[in-house]
């Protein structure tokens, strides 16, 4: 799952920050293996991790390697909350010239891990807004499957690594069964750590090395109060299957930004064979090499923003996945801006907005499967915020992306006429990359500016 990347990375990292515990030199200390599937039998000290972290899970986990069959309409769901979460995201920005960009992929994961330890109307919340409607255990396959096919990806060059760092402090300890779930659905490895200014370093360094050095740090330190951090990275780049020529190369372009500005622009001009309408607006698939993944830009009606866009889209019976999944080989012609962004929200009120308050509620939440104290009870955690960053760059090469998420927990104890066709993305646009087999978004945004 580790290939190498030529230059491109994406990160994707949800962070796990459980408040409340007191210092790490108080309780006992032993990691709790007595029935894991996944973890050595073995007790690891406190002292055996006061001079670094300690990879429980070293030379045990052999990677995702089931070739999951997932049916097309779970991965339907998931689109569907994705489209409406970048909605909501649009409507919660103040800044209305502000690009965005989120990656579904990264955003499900990390709370596909979540909801291994949730329970009760904490966990039904999270799966009808996080996954569209479909529970847990139909969330994990999807993102295996995914993971599989990135794995067997031949001509994308992908990296995906998952791990969980942990300490105890004698109050509360994570729950066996739910770090051998971590693992077995999601690859993690384990490591049991001090939690000092050489555990920021492993993390750093953990990170630095997975994202082959683009992104060199996660974290300046580590609280107090911090007990877990969940981390997941991804990345993605990709040569365009049909490369530009000099000449198909325009510079010095006009985009006309949503303030009504113009910034000059390199546009790349093609001809593409998918051409598809959707909820109003027009849209191209253009291929990465090996027809495995694609670019996708939606150009919406004349006088409509990609909000307006989006708004409709959410609540039409139209389906985006459905729509890219089933677009045949009709002629386009396209302009595609080169352009760079870069994008971060924190995304709790994004998602109370939708429907998910109970996970944030630190009276009504049930994160009871991730947590107990040592006296086996459980312990009241919530989420406390979902912190999410973002990185694009497309150009005439091909695409290259990135996205971080950290999610922080608290602790408490179409058919259309044969005629010719153009788009020219030379106005605020909507966009995607997404899985050619399933229409799944893998990063999803709206491009409403040049400046």
């Amino acid at each position: 799952m580790k290939k190498k990347l030529l230059q491109a990375i994406g990160l994707f990292t949800a962070i796990m920050m459980l408040s409340g515990c007191t210092n790490l030199a108080s309780g006992s200390g032993t990691v709790p293996t007595e029935s894991s599937e996944v973890l050595p039998d073995i007790e690891i000290t406190r002292e055996a991790a006061e001079s670094g972290s300690v990879n429980l899970t070293e030379g045990r986990n052999e990677g995702v390697v089931e070739d999951t069959e997932v049916p097309a309409e779970k991965f339907e769901n998931l689109t569907n909350a994705s489209v409406s979460l970048l909605y909501q995201t649009m409507l919660y920005e103040t800044d209305k010239n502000k690009n965005i960009l989120i990656s579904p992929m990264s955003i499900q994961t990390a709370l596909g891990m979540t909801e291994l330890g949730a329970e009760g109307k904490t966990l039904e919340q999270m799966e009808k807004t996080v996954n569209g409607g479909i529970s847990n255990e139909d969330l994990n396959l999807a993102m295996r499957k995914l993971a599989y096919d990135t794995q067997n990806s031949p001509d994308v060059d992908w990296n995906v690594a998952n791990s969980l760092w942990f300490r105890n402090n004698g109050l509360a300890e994570v729950r066996e069964n739910y770090l051998d779930e971590v693992v077995k659905n999601y690859n993690a490895d384990v490591y049991y750590a001090p939690f000092d200014a050489q555990t920021v370093k492993d993390i750093n360094g953990w990170v630095d090395n997975e994202t082959h050095h683009m992104i060199p740090e996660i974290i300046g330190e580590i609280p107090d109060e911090a007990y877990m951090y969940l981390i997941n990275a991804i990345a993605f780049e990709a040569e365009w299957q049909e490369q530009y020529e000099e000449d198909q190369v325009r510079e010095d372009c006009i985009f006309e930004n949503i303030d009504g500005s113009e910034s000059k622009v390199n546009m790349l001009s093609s001809t593409e064979y998918g051409y598809f309408t959707l909820a109003g607006g027009q849209g191209f698939i253009k291929p990465y090499k090996g027809g495995e993944y694609s670019f996708v830009g939606i150009l919406p009606k004349e006088g409509q923003t990609p909000e307006e866009y989006l708004k409709k889209l959410s609540s039409s019976k139209e389906d985006f996945s459905k729509t890219v999944r089933e677009a045949g080989y009709e002629e386009v012609n396209v302009l595609l801006p080169e352009f760079t962004m870069d994008y971060d929200i924190e995304l709790s009120e994004v998602y109370k907005e939708m429907g998910m308050d109970i996970p944030f509620d630190q009276n009504e939440a049930e994160f009871h499967k991730m947590m107990k104290t040592t006296s086996g009870d459980p312990y009241q955690v919530w989420i406390g915020k979902i912190l999410h960053k973002t990185h694009i760059e497309a150009d005439r090469k091909g695409t290259k992306a990135a996205a971080v998420t950290a999610v922080e927990m608290d602790l408490a104890m179409s058919a259309m006429p044969m005629e010719e066709k153009y788009i020219r993305l030379d106005r605020p646009f909507v966009y995607a990359i997404v899985d050619n087999a399933t229409g799944y978004p893998v990063f999803i945004g709206a491009q409403n500016s040049m400046q």
